[in-house]
């Protein structure tokens, strides 16, 4: 039986920019209340969150949580600046693509908590078919031939936010990505809506 779990969406907000992402962000929080059956009000997460940065004066990531019962909780911390290339290791065994978790951001983070290991930044998770679905952190865009590319939602997969704006605009395209072309793309990123690009290089055990 699975454990009481929050729906969650980690933002960033900057004095100059607010929200980076929000109506990508609360379109997303929405669609998995719908699935779950969680109550949800838009306009109360944006009054929740606006409140929550009101006397801030610098960068901050900030957590909004949504309950089973509709209760909404905000956590808000300064944003760190960005670290230098990040390692990443793969996966000792693929993830279930069956997992709803997979494809909602929640509480519910034990697929990803397990995977992680202390010598890397992240780990790069695959599907039972050998092909690359994200970290345990962020999407996945590799260089193949000159093109940016990122696993497909049905890989098994959350569909990130900053992910689904660079999909709009063109800036990547979704193709299936096996490990064995992770090993040989020229370039890798972990992408995500708070850090946005991060390059990162596979660690000398892969």
């Amino acid at each position: 039986m699975t454990e009481p779990f929050e729906l969650l969406e980690t933002i960033k907000w900057t004095p100059d920019g607010g929200f980076f992402l929000l109506d990508r962000h609360l379109h997303r929080m929405g669609q998995s209340a719908t699935y779950f059956g969680y109550p949800w009000s838009s306009e109360e997460l944006r009054a929740r969150l606006d409140r929550a940065v009101a006397a801030s004066s610098g960068a901050q990531r900030v957590r909004l949580l949504l309950s089973r019962s509709g209760d909404i909780k905000v956590e808000s911390t300064e944003l760190a600046s960005g670290g230098q290339l990040a390692t990443l290791a793969i996966a000792a065994s693929p993830v279930d693509p069956r997992d709803p978790f997979l494809y909602h951001k929640t509480t519910n983070r034990r697929v990803y908590v397990d995977a992680r290991r202390p010598d890397c930044d992240d780990v790069v998770l695959w599907n039972p078919e050998r092909q690359v679905t994200e970290s345990t952190i962020a999407n996945i865009v590799v260089d193949i031939g000159g093109r940016k590319v990122t696993p497909p939602v049905v890989c098994g997969l959350l569909a990130g936010t900053f992910r689904a704006e660079l999909l709009e605009a063109g800036t990547i395209q979704e193709a299936i990505v096996t490990l064995e072309e992770l090993r040989a793309a020229s370039a890798i990123w972990l992408i995500n809506s708070v850090r946005e690009w991060w390059p990162a290089t596979l660690h000398r055990d892969r």
